[in-house]
Order: structure tokens, then C-alpha cells, then sequence
């Protein structure tokens, strides 16, 4: 397995050093682990995971796989994700200088790539994490029982995060390693205020011709909604994400439309849009939109607005988001 993996990291990079933002021609589709995580969510029997303040643990360890985890948050507000799996070791590092993700081989430290397995196995991770952090809230009828429920850690948040919205999808094409200074122009543009007022958007991707300009666009599509896959727009593979930003909506459009062909979720012909998503996972803000395990939606107590929080059940017609 590792001497595969520095065989085929050497091909890679060698591709990605051309086209780090666009497409390998010639190979417009990678299959394998393409489904989102959506539908109902199972407790997985093999996931070990330890919470605490600053920190979160755990590992799944089942039939031949073994995934570990770590988040932790210093003293400091720094935060690193930790994942390793099929022998590699993936991290993820935040701070004030900015955002540093990688991955490498985990015998001799060595640049490695993801492949279908790895994205397989990360939307298992991703699976039984979203069980654990988002259970059903049916019950839940105040804001205070909500927070108890529902509430994450920094740490949780992040790892979460990541892995939904980075490792569940990244292509094999691209490189691990993106580095993200404090200092680098905003790349990003939220587009939260939409999926609050339920406003129409337009998404699009390049025609498969490589480069991010083009003009294969879908109309009519609302964030958050069902199209081809759930939670339309927003930068993760999850129904419960909450990032939505321009460069997801357009990945999504170009993942999912029917309309100019479609393609695989780890398509090469998506590749520059996914690039152009990855400082919006670090910095595009997260709006708590929820609409997991609840019958609520679409139907806002007059008591939840107006408090300055986004709050649970009204993610469409609650004005503070």
C-alpha cells in the first residue's frame, strides 16, 4: 500500500502541477464513493468517540478498517484535525497565520493523493459523526433544549467541518497540500442571505473546458433544496452543512446537473470549481440552518426571532440569519 501510494503520488502531482485548478483531459470522470451522506442517520456501531472541551477523539475499527481522529483546540485558539487512514495522515491546522491542509504518507511522511477508497471510507467517518453530533431534535421545543442537543464544540465544529466539506470529496487530482495565508484576498462570497430568504440563485461550471469561466448554468434552484442530492449549495456533502457560498453552488452545479451531462462528485471536469472551494470551508461564516430530525420546518414561533441568533426550525423565514 505505501509503495503504491508514493507511485501514484509521483503521478499525480506530476499532473497537478498543470492543471492544480483545472482538469486532467481525457479523464472527465473518477467513480467510486460518490453519494452524499443524506437520508436517515444510523448510530455506526464501530465509531469510539471521546468529547471533551477542547478536544475530541475516537477512532472506527471495523472488517479491515481503521480510521483515527483527533481535533484539538490550544490554549492559544488554535485548532488541529488529525486523520489517518489507509496509510496516510491527513491534518488540517488553523491559526493566526492561517490554514495549512495536508496529506502524507504515514510511513515515511512522503506527499500522497486520495483515491476512491479514501473518499469511501471518509463519508463512512463523515456518516457516523453526523449521527453522533446531529441527533434527532423532534422533541426539542425551546431554544435553551435545542443548544443542549445540539451544540458544538470548536473542536467538533471543525473536525466536522472538514471532513464534510474537504476530505469527503477531495479529487484525486489535486494535491493535499493548500496552504491559505491570514493574509491572502478573500476568495470567498457567502451567499447565507439567500438561503435565508429562500431566493433563487444560478449556478455554474465551466462546459468542460477546464477553467472556471464558462457558461453552463442552471436557474430556478433555491439553496438548501433537493437538487440531484440534498442541501443544494452549501460546501459539504451533508444535509446538515451550513456553509453556502458562490464557489459551493457552482461545484454543486457541476457535480449534480443533468441538464449539461453531469458528472461524478470527484469529476475532473469539477476540479477547478472544488479548488475554488477550499478557503471557503476556512473562512465563509456557517449560518445554523437545521433541518434535521425535525417536523418544525418552515413553521417559526413568533418567540424565536428577533433575538440575534439563527435560530433552530426557521431557517428560511428567521430575519437574524
Amino acid at each position: 500500500m505505501r509503495m503504491l501510494r508514493s507511485v501514484l503520488a509521483v503521478a499525480t502531482l506530476a499532473v497537478a502541477g498543470g492543471v492544480a485548478v483545472g482538469c486532467t483531459v481525457g479523464e472527465p470522470e473518477e467513480s467510486g464513493g460518490d453519494e452524499a451522506v443524506f437520508g436517515e442517520l444510523n448510530h455506526d456501531p464501530a465509531l469510539r468517540i471521546e468529547r471533551a472541551a477542547g478536544k475530541v477523539s475516537g477512532d472506527i475499527v471495523d472488517d479491515g478498517l481503521e480510521i483515527r481522529f483527533s481535533s484539538v483546540e490550544s490554549a492559544e485558539g488554535s485548532l488541529e484535525v488529525r486523520v489517518e487512514l489507509n496509510g496516510m495522515v491527513l491534518t488540517a491546522q488553523y491559526g493566526e497565520e492561517g490554514i495549512v491542509l495536508d496529506g502524507v504518507n504515514a510511513g515515511d511522511g512522503s506527499p500522497t493523493a486520495f483515491s476512491d477508497l479514501d473518499r469511501s471510507a471518509m463519508r463512512r467517518l463523515l456518516a457516523a459523526l453526523e449521527a453522533e453530533f446531529f441527533p434527532p431534535i423532534d422533541h426539542v421545543t425551546t431554544k435553551e433544549e435545542y443548544d443542549a442537543v445540539r451544540r458544538l464544540t470548536p473542536a467538533e465544529e471543525r473536525l466536522f467541518r472538514v471532513v464534510d466539506v474537504q476530505w469527503s470529496q477531495w479529487p484525486t487530482a489535486v494535491p493535499l497540500r493548500r496552504e491559505i495565508s491570514a493574509e491572502a484576498a478573500r476568495g470567498y462570497t457567502s451567499w447565507r442571505r439567500y438561503a435565508a430568504t429562500n431566493t433563487t440563485v444560478t449556478g455554474c461550471h465551466d462546459c468542460n473546458k477546464c477553467s472556471f469561466s464558462g457558461d453552463c448554468c442552471d436557474t430556478g434552484k433555491k439553496l438548501g433544496e433537493s437538487f440531484n442530492g440534498a442541501n443544494y449549495g452549501n460546501c459539504g456533502t451533508s444535509s446538515t452543512g451550513s456553509q453556502f457560498t458562490q464557489d459551493c453552488t457552482n461545484h454543486d452545479q457541476c457535480v449534480r446537473t443533468a441538464k449539461h451531462g453531469g458528472h461524478a462528485m470527484a469529476s475532473a471536469y469539477c476540479n477547478d470549481q472544488f479548488t475554488s472551494c477550499v478557503d471557503d470551508e476556512a473562512a465563509a461564516p456557517s449560518c445554523k440552518y437545521d433541518w434535521r430530525g425535525t417536523t418544525k420546518k418552515g413553521n417559526c414561533p413568533t418567540s424565536f426571532k428577533g433575538d440575534g441568533s439563527c435560530d433552530c426550525f426557521c431557517q428560511f423565514q428567521d430575519t437574524d440569519c
